[in-house]
């Protein structure tokens, strides 16, 4: 006599983090997945592209989208800065769950109360939830007042208190995401966790060493774009990426004396990237001036961030 077996119930969704720049969402996405995926710095408006990061737990597939910072660009700003935000927004739109994430440190700025009007601007249906971040960092005696503000706004499902850096609630928070996820089989396979491409993560990496490695404004100014990706015979990969500076003078900063710091920013960017495809890597890094990057909706579309 044979049983049949009931097929498991799965669900499978998506989860827009959005916030203020430098909120934590990056970090958050890390942790959530398990693994490095989105870079990370403590400058703000490090993240730039819509960065999807998948976990499959508990027959529930949450497809996790971590946004760029919100903040109003300047009327005749940047191209680069108006595709930021509008993907932001896109993203909630497409999304199962919000998470809203606040720096537990600075609260309610003007920035996040311009982000909240405009999420109660549209009316969404779709569930936000609430997470204060870096609780670590914070005195419950300034936490408390702020959780009760969240609560007196009247507008999330569910409210928080994580440090994503530490560890600390972010994944109580999935018990609570899990039964608005529709229905569905899953959408990517079970280890897979993101589904950007290759070339453009090896970019974010460079790029995100170049931050850390140059103090000045120099990185708001600059961008990486990967112009080969080659797979060896023996396994080892080549990467060729192009450093791109709105000017002159901050070529020579990235650069460095005696090309110290493109050096040091390729060292880095190597170890990550050799950890990440768990081969040898030949990286070679270029600097480039290129005033028009930032306006060029062909760079945009390289980077995720066109129609």
């Amino acid at each position: 006599m044979t049983t049949e077996t009931t097929p498991k119930t799965t669900r499978a969704g998506f989860v827009a983090i959005i916030g203020a720049p430098n909120a934590g969402k990056s970090t958050l996405l890390n942790l959530l997945v398990g693994q490095k995926i989105a870079i990370v710095s403590p400058k703000v408006q490090t993240t730039r592209v819509n960065m999807r990061g998948v976990l499959t737990k508990d027959e529930n597939q949450f497809i996790f989208v971590d946004t760029p910072g919100i903040y109003r660009p300047r009327e005749n700003g940047r191209l680069l800065d108006k595709s930021m935000v509008n993907a932001a927004w896109k993203a909630t739109c497409d999304a199962d769950v919000v998470l809203m994430v606040v720096d537990a440190k600075t609260g309610f700025t003007p920035k996040v109360d311009d982000i909240l009007d405009n999420l109660r601007e549209n009316k969404s249906r779709t569930p936000i939830f609430l997470a204060f971040n870096k609780v670590d960092s914070v005195d419950k005696e300034k936490l408390l007042p702020l959780m009760q503000e969240a609560m007196n706004m009247h507008m999330f499902t569910e409210i928080f208190a994580i440090s994503a850096r530490n560890n600390d609630g972010a994944f109580d928070m999935l018990k609570r995401f899990a039964p608005l996820l529709p229905e569905s089989p899953y959408l990517y396979d079970e280890d897979t966790l993101t589904d950007m491409p290759m070339r453009l993560i090896a970019a974010e990496i460079t790029r995100e060493k170049a931050f850390l490695n140059l103090q000045q404004e120099v990185p708001y100014s600059l961008a990486v774009e990967t112009v080969n990706f080659e797979h060896y015979d023996n396994g080892s990969i080549r990467i060729d990426q192009s450093i791109m500076v709105e000017r002159e003078a901050h070529k020579p900063i990235v650069l460095g004396k005696n090309g110290a710091n493109i050096k040091r920013i390729g060292q880095w960017a190597r170890k990550d990237l050799e950890e990440m495809l768990e081969t040898q890597v030949h990286l070679f890094l270029k600097v480039k001036v290129n005033d028009k990057w930032a306006n060029s909706t062909n760079f945009m579309r390289e980077i995720g961030l066109g129609e």
